[in-house]
């Protein structure tokens, strides 16, 4: 059962339950009304015709009371000309009828349940075939049983129509707020169907797609919410479909990279194996191998780092001055700088940085190992620190601008031939990038070619 539906039946048994409800509270207190009216002018119409009777009983005889006879009772009772008047000879139950045939007997009217009204009058009620009536009973010591009837039905017959009414006007007000709240809860509820059929695009696939919010309620801050939802899904998306990309570019890359000095070990131990050199010609193929395998060494090292460092583990930063990090990153590259014939300079040691000391040298000597590189002999390397900065700027050949970008991405070179003869796969900025990245430090390069780069480290 859909919510819309839930909403109307629960609404609308609720309206009709109260109605319901109000509907019987107005039925018996409107009854109890009527019935109090009714009694009220009932008794002043008995008491009055009782009132004329006894007056006229006395006219016509002074005497002590119940004396009258049989015949001059029944002839005042003609002249008073009431069929709703009643009277027996006698005060007991089974008292002959005076005047007025009727179906009833005094044992029916002595066995009625009787209230005092007054010192002489008490009533009761009767039904009899659909009617009802009052039953007044005079009290006293008479030679007669006087009872007057007083027909109410007509009450019964006004809490009928009265009930009937309650109950059409019940149902109409029900019928009346199913289809109020069939309109109000279409115009409601057509933001969750918007929100549905939202949910089905970004099921088959349209990450795109976005829910128009126009409102200010709970089903507005609903929309605004699935539309930030569905921009992180599509995020994601995208950013699983690029690591998809890179892991694909990688593996390409990583097999090339490996192939190469595969195939030329492979060679050479064949050639080794199968054909007698001269021991000149074999030295050359035994240095090349090793050569090659000291490469791959250093290559399967840096995919360990590359990989270990992409895993979330949190890594322990402690106080460091930069005094430490350049002695260790200018001791590691000293021997290469001093064959390049390159002058490395330190400035600002006495800044405090916080960092993992092995994992930070590895990007000075990362960065210092590039810029030396691209730097011809002769020429300088500056490492310089300030606050939350440090620096690594060289004087070479620099950067083109469409490279900056792309220099990040693991086996990317920029000049790929001079990367072979210096032993580089393209893999110290990529591994530079994941370490700045676990430091929340921020890369900036900045590089004009032909004039020199310069490496900034911005810590946030």
């Amino acid at each position: 059962m859909r919510l819309k539906t839930k909403l109307i039946l629960i609404c609308c048994m609720s309206i009709l339950f109260s109605s319901i409800i109000c509907s019987v509270a107005v039925f018996f207190l409107a009854k109890k009304n009527s019935l109090e009216a009714a009694e009220g002018q009932s008794f002043k119409m008995a008491m009055a015709s009782i009132s004329k009777l006894e007056d006229r009983i006395r006219a016509l005889d002074d005497a002590k009371k119940g004396s009258v006879d049989r015949k001059v009772l029944e002839y005042i009772f003609k002249q008073q000309q009431d069929e709703l008047l009643i009277c027996f000879s006698g005060a007991g139950q089974e008292g002959e009828e005076i005047f007025n045939s009727t179906v009833f007997t005094q044992s029916d009217f002595e066995a009625l349940n009787y209230t005092v009204i007054s010192d002489r009058i008490q009533m009761a009620e009767l039904q009899w075939e659909g009617m009802h009536f009052f039953v007044y009973q005079q009290l006293g010591e008479y030679s007669y049983s006087l009872y007057k009837l007083e027909n109410v039905t007509y009450v019964w017959e006004r809490m009928r129509l009265l009930g009937l009414g309650l109950a059409i006007l019940s149902c109409v007000i029900t019928m009346f707020a199913c289809l109020l709240l069939y309109l109000i809860l279409n115009k409601v509820l057509s933001p969750l169907q918007k929100l549905n059929e939202g949910a089905k695009q970004i099921a088959r696939g349209r990450y795109e797609e976005r829910i128009a919010v126009g409102r200010k309620d709970e089903i507005g801050e609903l929309s605004e919410n699935f539309n930030q939802m569905a921009g992180a899904v599509q995020l994601r998306i995208e950013e699983l479909k690029e690591a998809e990309w890179r892991r694909t570019l990688f593996m390409g890359n990583l097999t090339h990279e490996l192939k190469t000095p595969m195939t030329a070990i492979s060679g050479y131990a064949k050639t080794l194996l199968t054909v007698r050199l001269p021991d000149e010609d074999r030295e050359e193929a035994l240095s090349y191998i090793y050569k090659e395998s000291c490469r791959l060494e250093r290559l399967s090292r840096k995919l360990m780092d590359l990989l270990l460092l992409e895993e979330e583990d949190a890594i322990e930063l402690t106080e460091v001055c930069a005094d430490v990090l350049f002695h260790n990153a200018a001791e590691a590259c000293g021997r290469s700088l001093e064959e390049d014939g390159i002058h490395l300079e330190c400035h600002g040691e006495s800044e405090i940085f916080f960092v993992d000391v092995e994992l930070f040298t590895e990007v000075l000597i990362n960065l210092i190992d590039n810029a030396r590189k691209a730097s011809g002999s002769g020429e300088r390397i500056i490492l310089s620190a300030a606050e939350n900065v440090i620096e690594v700027r060289d004087f070479g050949k620099g950067i083109p601008e469409e490279e900056k970008e792309k220099i990040l991405e693991p086996f990317y070179m920029i000049d790929k031939s001079r990367s072979r003869k210096s032993g580089g796969a393209g893999l110290g900025l990529a591994i530079t990038a994941m370490i700045l990245k676990r430091h929340h430090c921020r890369l900036q390069i900045e590089s004009e070619v032909g004039r020199g780069t310069r490496m900034i480290l911005q810590f946030v």
